[in-house]
């Protein structure tokens, strides 16, 4: 922000980003995978911002300060194929914890088993009803007041729901609520007036959800029948921090 400043305005291009900020090879690195440097990049997006970056010389410490490189044409990334919604995803993960694109389960809907709720869904569906849902767990609480009781916090593209989690299915699948941050839950729906209209998932089962066979597709390409040719799915990779158990320490 200050170099901006400095130079009266924004960064023109990735040369001048990379001999004016006084950022090192790291963290110019960082940006570019983020998408910070998407409007820089042209049409190549993330990929040819990486590639033009790493290849343009950047800041190096000197014993008198920091000695910066001259603002050379970055060179001009070879033709890279684009990055999918759900590399994009887990790009913004592993950069940042967090997305502002599509959320993981937009992209994972198409591949959850059939009747699958969302948490939209779940305010029209009719007390004490069997439901199954899917989601990213963002909180986890195991009071010591509660029994053995565990209570998971999921999001969905959607918004929030709520899971009790009974000791003896705690026990069963221990090892998913413990560190699954992609689950798939089956239960009881309830909703209690005297809790204000609360709306909870008592569950029964709770399974880790499956990678796809195959890539992830885009969300368009999900809409129009296709699939990429390739995709990493490994989202446990750079799953966000969860809330943890009694100590409060993410995870």
């Amino acid at each position: 922000v200050a170099a901006r400043a400095a130079l009266g305005g924004r960064f023109g291009s990735l040369a001048e980003l990379a001999a004016s900020a006084g950022a090192g090879r790291a963290s110019l690195e960082r940006l570019a995978w983020s998408g910070a440097c998407d409007g820089l990049a042209g049409d190549g997006g993330r990929r040819a911002a990486l590639w033009a970056l790493g290849v343009t010389a950047t800041a190096e410490p000197v014993p008198a300060g920091t000695q910066l490189a001259l603002p050379l044409d970055a060179s001009f990334a070879p033709k890279l194929p684009g990055l999918s919604d759900w590399e994009r995803m887990l790009a913004d993960y592993s950069a940042t914890g967090m997305t502002t694109g599509p959320h993981p389960l937009a992209l994972l809907r198409a591949h959850l088993p059939a009747g699958t709720a969302a948490s939209r869904d779940l305010s029209t569906l009719p007390h004490r009803g069997r439901v199954q849902v899917g989601g990213l767990v963002v909180a986890r609480q195991r009071p010591g007041t509660a029994n053995g009781i565990v209570f998971l916090l999921l999001e969905d593209e959607h918004g929030t729901i709520n899971l009790i989690v009974p000791p003896e299915v705690y026990e069963r699948h221990r090892l998913t609520v413990r560190t699954e941050p992609l689950v798939l839950a089956a239960g009881r729906l309830e909703r209690h007036a005297a809790a204000g209209g609360a709306v909870n998932v008592l569950v029964d089962r709770l399974e880790a959800i499956p990678a796809p066979e195959g890539p992830v597709a885009d969300v368009h390409e999900l809409e129009r029948g296709e699939r990429p040719e390739e995709a990493d799915t490994d989202f446990n990779a750079v799953a966000p921090a969860i809330l943890s158990f009694a100590s409060g320490r993410r995870r």
